[in-house]
């Protein structure tokens, strides 16, 4: 118990940091008062910056030094999808998930304390010619792959080794494919303290399910695959 404790407050605090920087990240690199607009006139570039932070975090969370001391998901969509695959325990879910969206309401409002009202920026919404339905489609294919990707890893060695850069870099390629359209989230812990900040809860509820339902069809697809076999990517779960 006091370790699957430790390990929930570890989410949340990680959890936070990385809100943090997604906050200062968009704030600093997106926002038309910013310098970066002036270095980089073009949106694709900035976006394309935003998400080298955004998936250089990921892949530092989840490297061999940080895994020996935390879970490091920063997503309940992971969470539950570890759950699904048996490789994560069905009591420390609830936990985990808690902590994701604290941490997550948490770091948005240190980037608000820090940046002001411009930190509202953070959250995402569709594209003009976009709605919740091309979210809910296209963000749980995104978490989907990004699933299937973590329960074949630890049966391949090369890709257990990469798996830290594999998941970052796939992070970034969702934010920069999916942000003209979605806004790249894929996690609703990144949507989740930014949306309640700034008053932006218009397709709040795709944002929170799409990763979820990605993430179990993703699950669902490898366990089908394995013809019931127990799926245990034990290096993924963390050892919580």
């Amino acid at each position: 118990m006091a370790t699957q404790l430790r390990a929930a407050l570890w989410e949340l605090v990680l959890t936070a940091a990385f809100l943090f920087l997604v906050v200062t990240a968009v704030r600093w690199l997106l926002v038309a008062d910013s310098p970066a607009v002036a270095a980089l006139p073009a949106p694709t570039l900035r976006l394309a910056a935003v998400a080298l932070v955004v998936g250089a975090a990921i892949a530092l969370v989840m490297s061999p030094a940080l895994q020996r001391i935390t879970a490091g998901h920063l997503n309940p969509a992971v969470t539950l999808g570890l759950w699904a695959l048996r490789a994560f325990p069905g009591r420390a879910v609830l936990p985990f998930v808690a902590a994701q969206l604290a941490g997550s309401a948490l770091g948005a409002y240190l980037g608000r304390v820090a940046w002001g009202p411009a930190a509202d920026t953070a959250a995402v919404a569709p594209g003009e010619a976009w709605g919740g339905a091309a979210v809910l489609v296209l963000e749980a294919a995104a978490m989907a792959a990004m699933m299937l990707l973590a329960a074949y890893a630890p049966g391949v060695p090369r890709l257990t080794r990469a798996l830290p850069l594999l998941m970052g870099g796939g992070v970034a390629a969702a934010i920069v494919g999916l942000g003209p359209v979605t806004g790249g989230s894929v996690n609703p812990a990144r949507q989740f303290g930014p949306a309640l900040l700034s008053g932006q809860t218009a397709h709040l509820a795709a944002y929170l399910l799409a990763p979820v339902l990605g993430a179990l069809l993703g699950a669902g697809t490898y366990l089908l695959g394995r013809r019931g076999k127990r799926a245990c990517p034990a290096e993924v779960a963390g050892g919580v």
